[in-house]
């Protein structure tokens, strides 16, 4: 039932709209819902509306740490993704403040002062998943609720010409995100064209798989970085799967 609070429009619900959504009767989703109002699973509102409550996001931090890569796991995977594209490689991870990212891994040639970016640029326009293929990759894959306002966030003033400006644009081109399971980036960091493709956890996102090439650098036929790149993403995907994770951030006892 908390997984209807994920896709349904609006952060708050009444037992009727959820009982529509997971089949279940109202009655029952009712009494669901307040034997987890105590543990914080769910928080109550005026009209006798409801949204997840802190409990509910501390065993979704919890469930996400416990799944996280090991340091360095990734690193491989990367490393041979940069080599072989002469490019800069990433693995973007979703944060766990809101809609945004945060850098989890690179590999590859170039360091991030070769971006050409300040700090404070880089963490701006690197952070939001308004803008990059990285962002997009991920944003596909996020609630509906989230996508909006994700869409509704003001662009980086250091966003390269080739970004997304129109939110109707950036919505149609999750879209096709989710058909293609890639994404391209078209100089949105600006001399730096860039291709991504998810990281899965199950039906969750947890991340992106980025390459950044230099213009000059990178092919007019993206055949090959595309397939290079969905490659190492799945590869990171499986490992996730398996269980090659850390051993557990979870408390013991």
């Amino acid at each position: 039932m908390v997984e209807a609070f994920t896709y349904l429009p609006g952060p708050d619900h009444g037992p009727s709209e959820i009982a529509a959504a997971t089949g279940l009767s109202p009655t029952v989703v009712y009494r669901i819902v307040q034997s987890g109002i105590p543990v914080g699973l769910f928080v109550r509102g005026p009209a006798g509306r409801y949204w997840l409550g802190p409990g509910a996001a501390q065993v979704g931090m919890r469930a996400m740490a416990a799944a996280a890569l090991e340091p360095g796991a990734a690193r491989p995977i990367l490393d041979r993704l940069s080599r072989a594209l002469n490019g800069l490689s990433l693995l973007w991870v979703l944060s766990a403040h809101g809609p945004g990212r945060v850098v989890a891994e690179a590999a590859g040639r170039y360091g991030f002062d070769a971006l050409g970016l300040s700090i404070g640029d880089f963490i701006r326009l690197g952070s939001t998943l308004r803008t990059g293929a990285s962002g997009r990759a991920i944003a596909a894959h996020l609630p509906s609720h989230m996508v909006d306002a994700i869409a509704a966030e003001p662009l980086p003033p250091s966003a390269g010409p080739g970004v997304l400006r129109a939110p109707r644009d950036f919505r149609s081109a999750l879209e096709d995100v989710r058909q293609a399971g890639y994404a391209v980036g078209r100089e949105e960091m600006p001399g730096w064209p860039e291709v991504a493709a998810p990281v899965m956890w199950g039906d969750v996102v947890y991340g992106a798989v980025a390459v950044l090439v230099p213009a000059p650098l990178m092919p007019r036929d993206l055949a090959a970085p595309v397939a290079l790149t969905t490659s190492a993403a799945g590869k990171i995907t499986r490992l996730m799967s398996r269980g090659h994770g850390t051993a557990s951030l979870l408390p013991h006892g």
